[in-house]
């Protein structure tokens, strides 16, 4: 059994996904939504480091992927997400975890066979496919899912 982790990076709100794989099997471990509320932008990166350390401590993790950024009209938007995703980076790299990216159109064709699935579709894959109990987790959530079963399903 592998326990991956999926990230989706938000400046504002942080997905996480673990999933575990046993052999072609997927299920689901944990998810959660990371809220960074402070107005200052150091901090938030700060409680960003502090709560991904919380987690990668309390899980064998063995694997992790991330959702690419994609290229948008406003600069300063892809500079935070840039940083975002370098604290990510950062707490990965500390625990020696091995990273996968990938683009989110890649992941939807993973998760639900159609490159341009929206929000909603994602959801109801992941909570399906990872037999997911209750209420569908939000969108952050759902998408780090449906990362960390696209990488699963891109390695061997």
């Amino acid at each position: 059994m592998m326990l991956i982790l999926g990230l989706d990076p938000g400046s504002l709100r942080f997905g996480i996904g673990i999933v575990s794989k046993e052999k072609r099997r997927f299920s689901y471990v944990h998810s959660e939504t990371i809220r960074l509320q402070d107005p200052d932008f150091t901090e938030r990166m700060r409680q960003l480091l502090a709560q991904l350390d919380r987690v990668l401590a309390a899980y064998p993790l063995e694997q992790a992927a991330m959702e690419e950024g994609f290229l948008g009209k406003n600069i300063r938007s892809m500079a935070l997400l840039a940083t975002v995703r370098g604290v990510a980076m950062a707490a990965l790299l500390q625990r020696r975890l091995p990273l996968g990216l990938y683009a989110p159109r890649q992941v939807k064709q993973a998760l639900t066979g159609y490159g341009n699935a929206d929000k909603e579709q994602v959801a109801k894959m992941a909570a399906m496919v990872l037999g997911i109990p209750g209420p569908h987790r939000g969108p952050d959530e759902s998408d780090a899912l449906a990362v960390a079963y696209c990488h699963g399903v891109s390695r061997p």
